[in-house]
Parts: C-alpha cells; sequence; structure tokens
C-alpha cells in the first residue's frame, strides 16, 4: 500500500506470489483506494513548511491512520490479519531529494501501522538504495519486472503521476528506469492556484488551451533535463513552484494555455528521455492519473516515435490504479526473501540491493 505525491489517498493491493526469482508470479486478489480527508491532503502539500515536531507527529499521526485503514480494507475483503505474511507499505511522500541532496521522506511509521493493523510490516524502501550511492527512485521497476517483462520482447511501461517515469524492459535482464520530469504536478498546482480545484477534471480547460512556443521553449532548459539516465526528481522542482515559474514566465497567458503547454513539457519529456535512452522502440503502456488525462495522452500521441505505440496499461492484464501498490507487496516479499529489487540500471546506485525494512507485527 501507498500514496503518490499527489496525496490524493491511500492505494491498496492484496497480492497471492509464489516461487523466487525468474520463477516468481503473482495474483492480484483484491485491490482499493481509500481518499485521504480534504484537510489531510491541504496539510500534506504543505509539508514543506513543518517544523521538526510537526513532522514527528504527522509520522505517527499517518501511521496510526494507514495502519488501521489496512485493517479495515482486509476485513472489507474477509481477510484476516493472521492470513498476510507482511503488509508493504511506501508511505506518503513529502520530500524526496533533486539530485543534489541525498535524502528523501515518507511518512507513515512502520510500527504504528503494524501495530494498528496487526501484521508485519516492510517499508522505508529507498534508503538501501540511498546508502548505496543511488537516487532512491524509481522503485517500481521490480514489480515491473516481475509481472510484465514477458508480455512482449520489449516494452516500456510509463506511470504519470504528480511525476513522470519508465521502466524499459527486455526479457530477463534488469530493467532500465528514470524519471522523466513534470506530470500532473505542475498542472495539479495550476488548477489548486487559479481555480481552488485539485485537478483539471478529464483535461478540459487544457483541451481548451493552446502551446505558448515561447514559454514551452524557456521551460524545456530546466537543468534536469540534461541529467544522465537515470535520474529522479520530485514536486519540490515540478510542483507548485514550477508552475509559480510559468505564472511568472507567462503573467499575461490564460490557465488554459498554461496547461495545454504545461502538457506539451511532460509529453516531450518523455520522448526526451526515450531518445537520450537509445530506446529500440516498442509499446509504451500508460499508468498513473494521466492516464486519465486527455489533455496528456493527446500531447503525448504526437510526439511518441513512429516505432513506438502508445497502449492502456490495463492491457497487460493488470488495473493501472493498483500497479505502485503492487509494487510494494512485490518490493516487501523480495526484501523478504533477501532478493535484489534494484539495479544501478534504474536508480544509479554502485550495486544491486535488495530494498526495506521489516518491523514484526505484534504477535510476531
Amino acid at each position: 500500500m501507498g500514496s503518490g505525491t499527489s496525496a490524493d489517498g491511500l492505494d491498496f493491493a492484496l497480492l497471492a506470489v509464489e516461487g523466487e526469482g525468474l520463477e516468481k508470479s503473482a495474483a492480484l486478489i483484491a485491490d482499493g483506494f481509500t481518499p485521504y480527508s480534504s484537510e489531510i491532503q491541504a496539510d500534506i502539500l504543505q509539508a514543506g513548511t513543518w517544523n521538526v515536531g510537526k513532522i514527528a507527529q504527522a509520522h505517527l499521526q499517518l501511521g496510526d491512520w494507514m495502519g488501521k485503514q489496512a485493517l479495515a480494507f482486509l476485513k472489507a475483503k474477509g481477510v484476516e490479519p493472521e492470513e498476510l505474511t507482511a503488509i508493504g507499505s511506501h508511505g506518503q511522500t513529502v520530500y524526496h531529494h533533486d539530485g543534489d541532496c541525498r535524502g528523501t521522506l515518507q511518512l507513515g511509521d512502520l510500527s504504528v501501522i503494524a501495530e494498528r493493523a496487526g501484521v508485519a510490516v516492510v517499508g522505508d524502501f529507498r534508503w538501501s538504495d540511498l546508502a548505496a550511492g543511488g537516487e532512491g527512485a524509481p522503485i517500481s521497476p521490480y514489480g515491473d519486472w516481475v509481472l510484465h517483462r514477458q508480455h512482449a520482447p520489449r516494452l516500456a511501461i510509463l506511470n504519470w503521476g504528480g511525476l513522470g517515469n519508465i521502466t524499459l524492459l527486455e526479457g530477463n535482464s534488469p530493467p532500465r528506469a528514470w524519471d522523466t520530469g513534470p506530470a500532473n504536478g505542475p498542472l495539479d498546482a495550476l488548477c489548486r492556484a487559479e481555480t481552488g480545484d485539485c485537478f483539471d477534471q478529464d483535461g478540459r480547460l487544457g483541451l481548451q488551451g493552446s502551446l505558448l512556443v515561447e514559454l514551452f521553449e524557456q521551460l524545456k532548459k530546466d537543468s534536469f533535463f540534461g541529467r544522465s539516465l537515470p535520474r529522479s526528481t520530485g514536486l519540490e522542482r515540478f510542483g507548485a513552484s514550477f508552475a509559480k515559474k510559468m505564472r511568472r514566465l507567462a503573467p499575461e497567458a490564460k490557465l488554459e494555455d498554461l496547461l495545454a503547454t504545461a502538457s506539451e513539457l511532460a509529453a516531450w519529456s518523455v520522448v526526451q528521455s526515450l531518445d537520450m535512452a537509445k530506446w529500440g522502440g516498442g509499446p509504451i503502456f500508460l499508468a498513473g492519473g494521466g492516464a486519465h488525462n486527455p489533455c496528456l495522452i493527446k500531447a503525448l500521441e504526437a510526439r511518441i516515435p513512429s516505432d513506438a505505440s502508445l497502449q492502456a496499461f490495463s492491457d497487460l492484464g493488470w488495473n493501472p490504479d493498483s500497479r505502485e501498490a503492487s509494487a510494494f507487496a512485490l518490493l516487501a516479499d523480495a526484501f523478504l526473501l533477501r532478493e535484489v529489487s534494484a539495479w544501478p540500471g534504474t536508480t544509479g546506485s554502485s550495486r544491486s540491493t535488495a530494498l526495506g525494512r521489516w518491523v514484526p507485527g505484534p504477535n510476531s
């Protein structure tokens, strides 16, 4: 289970996992979503202003809430906590370094979750990789590799959440992965600042806008896009501050045009990074909140190369809305088996690592 950078709520995926290594397989038994209240979401989106006391309090309170929600999810599905091996919990990201400050912070204490849910918990997935010199992100490629590497000789999985990230799969070879840059982050921030809405429902405003060419060219000069792969970033760069930068550079622009331009930048950043990776082409399976935004999809369809095709993540046979929660469950399974779940080609680390920490359940 976990919550993405958009901080909209908690995703759940209940998996039955069998086997080890290349023989591992998994089946989705159930999934679900519990939204944050508007108060919790607004609070999390202001996390950059918190003092140490507030961070400590939120770590405890979110752990309490997440553990109770996990238990409620299990009860609703007719599953007793004793039937689970472990919960894989990512927590709520409130900070991730932008390539210079090697730190990351996810809230929702593992011990509190374990106590409330009555199940052992594996979490803190990013720190083992940071310790090995990696970016600590992206960490969902392991789940993609386990579940989808045999679907096609070569394929890409694009997750458009607050930020964009890509997993490249080629058979049993270790995956490659990186953050592409902005996705829903600046779109949502623009809407919150200028309409009071949390996002552009169905991309309606963005579809009414036009590309602001001069602004687009200025935004493409962001130093992030010149970084070598793999790379990661956070909403600290491509969230509210980026939306404010867009408005500052184009003070008279219509909101619709800013949204359209931000969508074009997100699409361009995907193709630009694939070019950097010298990708050989194939299907691109789209997941994340951006998969529900026709403005983003239209921009990407116009830019992807002729040797690629854009497809729905559901064509892989899995619910796109449970992709990341499923990935965290598989990361927990890999940790308990001491299996590698991050590679130099996914995070830039000096060596492959097993991600996570384990906290026993109250009855362990």
